[in-house]
């Protein structure tokens, strides 16, 4: 007598019953945790949608008067700089004027790392204040290690709030050095492309020139510097001569510099570009 395939998987099934139920149950079991979690990933997704949506909403609200009134100019002529933080300590700006410096690069701020919490550089409010009394022109830059969207969001809108009531003549930086390093491991190059766009373009629509700062390891492993053509950059590499042959605004050659009305090391520039105040 001969079988057919299906007498023969229904002979199979009744003498191996529970391991075909087994085999179902597992099967019925996996399609229907997979239907959960691209259920789930799609809520996520949705709900992460709307809360940037919302995030956004409330900072254009809140940040709606915060806007850099100064018309500035840009000229086309190296000039003299250094970049400063609370690790100069308290800086005498007379002297620094009166040494040929042409400009200064401030930190305003950083996130910290430990507790994620944004911080407000210690020196910030005295060296700009200072600097602005000496009429030094300054630009600020911030020290990022945001993860996501929503984080350099409120990077973004803490600095235009904290620098709003001073002279910002040169760009706001963006610094973010930590590629997948502490709290940022597993955060993609593609995230913090856009993150760092996100940054910019928010400082860009209250009135400030954004400011790439990034080094050789960073644009050869990390940035798309195509996509941040229409932003100036800041390039650092120790060394007596400039290597990169891309276009940038702002050289920082050196860290061990040293300034009269500075104790101790500082940061050295070279702009190819100045920016001036429009009376």
């Amino acid at each position: 007598m001969q079988y057919s395939l299906i007498d023969n998987f229904r002979n199979f099934a009744i003498q191996h019953r529970i391991m075909v139920v087994s085999f179902l149950c597992v099967i019925i079991l996996g399609m229907f945790i997979y239907l959960f979690n691209v259920g789930y990933a799609s809520r996520e997704k949705t709900l992460e949608f709307e809360e940037i949506h919302n995030l956004i909403a409330e900072l254009k609200e809140k940040d709606k008067e915060v806007r850099n009134g100064l018309e500035v100019t840009k000229v086309n002529k190296v000039v003299k700089g250094i970049d400063i933080s609370s690790w100069q300590g308290n800086i005498d700006f007379a002297k620094v004027k009166d040494s040929g410096i042409d400009f200064i690069m401030i930190r305003c701020g950083f996130r910290n790392q430990v507790d994620a919490e944004i911080k407000e550089d210690s020196n910030f409010r005295y060296n700009i204040s200072e600097a602005n009394k000496y009429g030094i022109p300054v630009g600020v830059y911030f020290y990022s290690t945001a993860r996501n969207e929503e984080e350099v969001l409120e990077e973004a809108s803490f600095v235009i709030n904290l620098i709003n009531e001073y002279e910002v003549v040169y760009p706001v930086a963006y610094d973010f050095e930590m590629f997948n390093e502490n709290r940022t491991v597993g955060v993609t190059d593609a995230t913090i492309n856009s993150n760092a766009l996100r940054f910019l373009g928010y400082i860009e629509n209250h009135g400030y020139t954004g400011m790439l700062y990034t080094n050789l390891r960073g644009i050869e492993k990390h940035w798309d510097l195509e996509a941040f053509k229409s932003y100036p950059l800041w390039y650092a590499q120790y060394a007596d001569m400039n290597s990169f042959q891309g276009q940038h605004e702002m050289w920082q050659y050196a860290n061990n510099g040293r300034v009269d009305g500075i104790i101790g090391n500082v940061d050295l520039d070279e702009g190819y570009v100045a920016y001036e105040k429009v009376d």
